[in-house]
């Protein structure tokens, strides 16, 4: 109201003064004519400053005025414009509740068009986008909203996930990098960029990540362990890749560090036999390996080497082995099931049927279990009609007996010993299944 006060008050002045220089052209220039002059008389000079001052003062203030006014009448247009974009942004979330996407989807559009800043439209649409299998439309909505708000970390979460869909993952790497350079204690991320790196093959890149994840947590905790054994697992990884280069150095350091990390790593201590030119010596890595962390797969390994090192006295020495192994390990049952499978195949029967009996003892049940007892009555008292009945029928398979490696975290099954889970990748976590066998 003041500056509408101002701006006819400016005005009033202004009509004012050029009332009174026509009403008296004469005399107002005669008497402007003998004020200019340096005697003429100092009240006409403060008056003529006066109304120059009152004339600029009203020009001035009016400009305000009008300012103001236009301001005031965009201000008002762009409410108008959010409220209706409130409006619409109401309606298109009851819209994707009910399952309307179309519908939803064209209102977040027409929210995003009144208001460019309207973050909730953006991310409910981008959301909307992703939920839709839409990848590429999220990824060009995030980008157009990123250029208004370049530092809004919840707009790059979802560019993330938007790369992961399209499975770029050049892209993908470099926005997690950028990421991870402004939020490096971001649990999340680092776990994201580390399965980045490891789906590429990137190995040297991921266990730096793992490293970093390592710093940051305490001691002890479960974070730090995951972060160890990721550490050793990418350390193995690429071991694993410099010893197939044919770079040994390189393998023992990366197996240094991966021995570190974990002691009990299985696929690093077959890895290092494997490394070793003597055959004794690999032996012994493999004896340390199954000390640490007894597995089944150390001892098949054993059985293998000590059959190419020595065939002639091999039966003897793995017989020898197993029984140590035993009497170190007796409550180890794939391990005594392998004793039984061995001891079978090289004519053993007493034996054979001793380790089953203390394997029946020890609460082994399922089919291993009986397919060895099926095994000494077919070959020890020949009952082959038993055997033929048990195997042949409820198998159908040949008389080789195999075990059956499975998976202790998904329970996947796999013919052979594997040192990463394909499935849900974990490590070290197959072993023979009481459960389930073959026959080759």
């Amino acid at each position: 109201m003041i500056y509408r006060i101002i701006l006819f008050g400016g005005l009033l002045v202004l009509l004012g003064a050029a009332y009174l220089i026509y009403m008296n052209p004469t005399e107002i220039s005669v008497v402007l004519t003998q004020g200019l002059k340096v005697d003429g008389t100092m009240p006409f000079f403060l008056l003529l400053a006066i109304v120059v001052g009152g004339f600029g003062s009203g020009v001035f203030f009016s400009l305000l005025a009008l300012k103001r006014q236009v301001g005031d009448f965009f201000r008002n247009l762009r409410d108008k414009r959010i409220k209706l974009a409130q409006q619409l942004l109401f309606e298109g979330v009851e819209a994707g509740f009910k399952g309307d996407t179309k519908k939803a989807v064209a209102s977040f559009h027409k929210v995003v068009k009144l208001d460019k800043e309207n973050m909730e439209a953006i991310l409910a649409l981008a959301r909307l986008q992703l939920r839709e299998r839409q990848p590429d439309k999220a990824l060009k909505t995030l980008d157009a909203a990123l250029e208004h708000s370049p530092e809004d970390p919840r707009l790059h979460w979802y560019r993330i996930q938007a790369l992961k869909g399209l499975d770029d993952p050049l892209r993908m790497t470099n926005q997690l990098l950028f990421m991870k350079s402004r939020y490096p204690r971001n649990r999340a991320l680092m776990t994201m960029l580390v399965e980045q790196f490891g789906s590429r093959g990137y190995w040297r890149e991921a266990l730096e990540v793992w490293q970093d994840i390592s710093k940051g947590e305490a001691k002890g905790s479960k974070e730090k362990k995951d972060a160890i054994n990721g550490i050793a697992n990418c350390a193995y990884e690429l071991a694993r890749r410099q010893w197939l280069a044919g770079d040994r150095e390189a393998a023992a350091a990366s197996l240094k560090i991966v021995f570190d990390n974990n002691k009990e790593h299985i696929a690093a201590y077959l890895l290092k036999a494997e490394m070793e030119a003597k055959t004794a010596d690999a032996l012994t890595l493999l004896k340390s390996g199954f000390r640490k962390n007894p597995s089944a797969v150390f001892l098949l390994e054993g059985e293998r080497l000590q059959v190419e090192d020595d065939p002639e006295n091999s039966t003897d020495k793995i017989l020898k082995f197993y029984r140590k192994v035993l009497s170190r390990n007796p409550e180890y049952r794939p391990a005594r099931w392998l004793y039984a499978r061995f001891c079978l195949e090289h004519q053993k029967f007493d034996e054979a049927e001793v380790a089953a009996k203390r394997l029946r003892e020890s609460g082994f049940t399922g089919p291993l279990l009986e397919i060895l007892a099926g095994e000494l009555a077919c070959r020890k008292e020949h009952r082959l009609e038993v055997a033929v009945d048990h195997f042949k029928k409820a198998l159908g398979c040949d008389e080789r007996l195999e075990p059956v490696f499975g998976c202790e975290v998904c329970g996947r099954l796999a013919p052979d010993w594997k040192y990463r889970c394909p499935h849900c990748g974990s490590y070290n976590s197959y072993d023979i299944s009481e459960r389930i066998c073959s026959f080759e």
